[in-house]
Order: C-alpha cells, then sequence, then structure tokens
C-alpha cells in the first residue's frame, strides 16, 4: 500500500460523497481510504456505509473528540509508505495524490509536500485561486504566515506520528505543528493547484476569532525562542488588530469581501482544467453508493 488518504467528517451529508468521488477519481490507484466519523448526527455515517470497495475502510465509535485527535488516529490505522490529508467538504484534483508520490518519491529527505489550491462555493462552482505563497525562509514568516494549506498536505506516514497534531491548539493545529517542526525537517511545495478548497460564502465570526487566539497562544510559546520579543509583540498586535478588522467587517455586513481577497482570479488554463477535471470528479461513480 502506497498511500493512505485520511478523512475524517463530522455532519458533512451535503458533502462527503463528492469527496470520496474524488478519491475515486484519482490518476493513481493504489491507496486506501480512512473515512472516520468524528459523532456525526445528520446521516453522514450512514451515507458513507453503503459504499463497497475494500480499499476503504470506515470508523465509527459515536463520539465527537475533534480533529486533532481524529488525525493522529488515522495515522496509527494508517497503512500506507505516504499519508494524504483531506477535508469532508473538499474535492481533490485527479492528479493531486500521483504527483505527490512521485514528488515525494523522488525528493527523499522532504518529509511533507503541500500544494496550491482551486476555491469552490457550495454548489462546486470555482471562485478562484488561492494565491502561491512560498515557503517560509525564516520564522517570522513561519509564525506569521500558514503558507502550507492543511487539507493538501501529503507527508511520510513515519514522520506523522513521530510528531502529532496538538489538541491544546483548536482550529489552528497545523500552524502549531508547521511551527513546532520547521526547522527540523525538510518541507516540499507544490505550485500547481490539486484541490478543489471549499469556501461557501458563510462566515462565522466566532470561530475566526478562535484561530486569532489560538495562533497568538503559537506565537507566545514559539516566538520568543526564535524571533525575539519584540517581534513577536508586534505579531501578536498584528494579529488582534487584524482580528478587529473582521469583526468590524462583520458588523458592517462586508465579511464577503474580506473573504472575496484571499483569493486571484483564474488564468483561461485555469479554467480548462477546472472544467474538464471537476466534470470528470462529478461523474465518478462509487462501487455500492451509486447503483448500477
Amino acid at each position: 500500500m502506497r498511500v493512505t488518504i485520511g478523512l475524517p467528517f463530522h455532519n458533512n451529508r451535503h458533502t462527503i460523497i463528492n469527496a470520496v468521488r474524488s478519491v475515486f477519481a484519482q490518476s493513481f490507484s493504489d491507496w486506501e481510504l480512512i473515512l472516520i466519523d468524528d459523532g456525526s448526527t445528520d446521516g453522514s455515517l450512514q451515507h458513507v456505509q453503503k459504499i463497497r470497495d475494500s480499499r476503504v475502510k470506515i470508523i465509527f465509535e459515536g463520539k465527537n473528540r475533534g480533529l486533532s485527535y481524529r488525525l493522529n488516529q488515522i495515522a496509527q490505522l494508517a497503512q500506507g509508505k505516504y499519508l494524504a490529508r483531506m477535508d469532508a467538504d473538499d474535492l481533490m484534483h485527479p492528479n493531486r495524490i500521483e504527483n505527490q508520490v512521485k514528488f515525494l518519491d523522488k525528493n527523499t529527505k522532504v518529509q511533507v509536500v503541500s500544494t496550491g489550491a482551486y476555491t469552490i462555493d457550495a454548489s462546486n462552482n470555482v471562485v478562484g485561486k488561492r494565491p502561491n505563497v512560498p515557503l517560509p525562509t525564516n520564522n517570522t514568516l513561519l509564525l506569521e504566515k500558514v503558507s502550507l494549506i492543511h487539507p493538501t498536505v501529503m507527508g511520510r506516514l513515519e514522520w506523522f506520528k513521530k510528531n502529532p497534531y496538538d489538541s491544546r491548539f483548536p482550529r489552528a493545529e497545523d500552524h502549531e505543528l508547521w511551527c513546532r517542526t520547521y526547522n527540523a525537517a525538510e518541507f516540499g511545495k507544490l505550485s500547481e493547484p490539486l484541490l478543489f478548497y471549499r469556501e461557501d460564502g458563510s462566515f462565522e465570526l466566532k470561530k475566526y476569532l478562535q484561530t486569532c487566539k489560538t495562533d497568538r497562544l503559537i506565537l507566545k510559546i514559539y516566538g520568543q525562542p526564535s524571533i525575539g520579543r519584540l517581534e513577536t509583540a508586534w505579531l501578536i498586535a498584528k494579529n488582534i488588530i487584524k482580528g478587529e478588522i473582521y469583526r468590524a467587517f462583520t458588523f458592517l455586513g462586508l465579511q464577503k469581501w474580506l473573504i472575496a481577497k484571499r483569493n486571484i482570479t483564474l488564468t483561461e488554463i485555469d479554467s480548462r482544467d477546472v472544467a474538464n477535471n471537476m466534470e470528470k470528479i462529478i461523474n465518478t461513480l462509487i462501487p455500492g453508493f451509486d447503483k448500477d
């Protein structure tokens, strides 16, 4: 088994089947898919239990334990040489697994590789592309920006086992992991968009402010030893200001404008790539779920 794809889910009834379709649409077929339910109550579990394929493993225990717990659980259950992340409301580009496997096979010192991403709305329409943010070249950039889009990540299974997620950092468990490990490991990044990342237009200020709060905790822990007290204080201040900007724009009903600013416009080549591969994903059949 070359690749384990880990897909935790919690109340994703309306998106999880297309997420699974995108796994079956992969050009690379030597994979196992671990679907792990985090206490869903909306019928998500019953949906995926219809799937009939020996490569698909469904894990459920009826409890809501959180994302970090489930990601670490997936690493312990995985059988693949490589472990790929995915969220239950996103879609994989059909070439994602193949291209990341080729990269890791060729670059044997790299432990983790991420990719670029398109962004899609609630109806699977592509609305843009995330800017290609390069990997950080110093600790300030590492602490300030998350340049690896979490659900695009693939890495060596043994690395994930040795470097588990920390549940003390809700909504920023990936940022904490990168800050903790970046200077002791080698990371890679493919600029091509190999994930369709869902931004459905909704925005929950409470969750965003929780992310900001967790990022400040990360800065307090990792900032001073690596960049000093003054620069850490400046990054914390910028974080607070950013949160207040989002609070003000939400109060004015302008939060969608801020969200849209995260993306860049598609090129003609991007648009053709999106159209061809989105059609391929949506038309892919899932054994057992789709009736013959």
